[in-house]
């Protein structure tokens, strides 16, 4: 009887070659299949950062944001995501206009000025589009925009919460806040003025409790507001008083017949600087016009 081959050395190293390939194959396939979840969670991702669509009409830009993502860089630990909104918002086109008439703000220099931060121009383009951001604003994003001036940008969020509205800017006409002061000539920082049932938005923090002089909150509906003087008015008017003889106008401009200890401050400042020939007498006399011009 002839004798058996015995190949167990043969069938075992075969027996490895399999399932070293089949763990090959596995190992290929758990490869591409970790490929395929990145891609997938990448594109979640990406989709999940895609900005929100925006509305672009004659240089005004309006878009929805998160509130979450919202946060404020000028109010130390504090954001938008702590606040309720009361979103969406029925409210009138002429409420909107009474709020954009009644923000002011003031640059932080020698002769900053209370300025209105929307002009009426300005108003007519972006009142009525407002109003429809605030009916279809979902309850959980802010309303943010840009508006393009001959000044410059002027960029921020406007949303409500219970009762109230709030107005937070990122820059008015091209000039961004700082929470420095700037009192140097040409290097203008500003803050916004509260007016009548208007006040600042407070942080509270360890280090106490601050005003944020970029954000403003008044009540949703707005107390009434005194029209603003039409420009054309306000020049024929100057015109007037002007046109009788100089020597009124020379009386006016002295310092002693005014009061107000900022307009002496100020005056006194600028007779330093030109006494200091840091400022020409030209320069001298068209700055003091200016605050005479602004507190008298």
């Amino acid at each position: 009887m002839r004798p058996l081959k015995h190949l167990p050395h043969w069938s075992h190293k075969n027996h490895n070659q399999s399932l070293a390939f089949w763990l090959a194959v596995m190992k290929h396939h758990l490869h591409l299949i970790s490929v395929l979840i990145l891609a997938m969670c990448s594109g979640m991702i990406s989709c999940a950062s895609t900005p929100e669509k925006s509305l672009k009409k004659e240089g005004f830009t309006l878009s929805y944001r998160d509130k979450i993502s919202a946060k404020d860089k000028f109010a130390l630990g504090s954001s938008i995501n702590k606040i309720q909104l009361a979103h969406p918002l029925k409210i009138s086109e002429l409420d909107i206009r009474s709020h954009l008439d009644s923000l002011m703000f003031e640059e932080m220099s020698l002769f900053g000025k209370k300025k209105h931060v929307f002009l009426p121009e300005d108003i007519d383009r972006i009142a009525r589009l407002l109003t429809k951001a605030f009916k279809h604003a979902p309850r959980h994003k802010v309303i943010h925009y840009e508006l393009e001036t001959s000044g410059g940008t002027t960029e921020g969020d406007i949303f409500a919460s219970k009762d109230l509205i709030h107005w937070r800017f990122n820059s008015i006409k091209g000039m961004g806040f700082s929470l420095r002061s700037y009192t140097g000539w040409g290097n203008a920082n500003w803050r916004m003025v509260p007016q009548s049932g208007q006040r600042y938005h407070a942080t509270t923090n360890l280090m106490g409790t601050r005003a944020n002089e970029n954000w403003i909150i008044a009540k949703l509906v707005p107390e009434k507001t005194i029209e603003r003087p039409k420009q054309n008015n306000r020049r024929i008017s100057k015109r007037k008083t002007k046109a009788p003889s100089r020597a009124p106008v020379k009386e006016a401009d002295s310092p002693e017949k005014s009061s107000d200890p900022a307009l002496e401050e100020k005056l006194q400042l600028l007779k330093d600087l030109h006494e200091k020939n840091l400022i020409d007498e030209k320069e001298y006399d068209q700055k003091r016009k200016d605050l005479l011009d602004t507190y008298l």
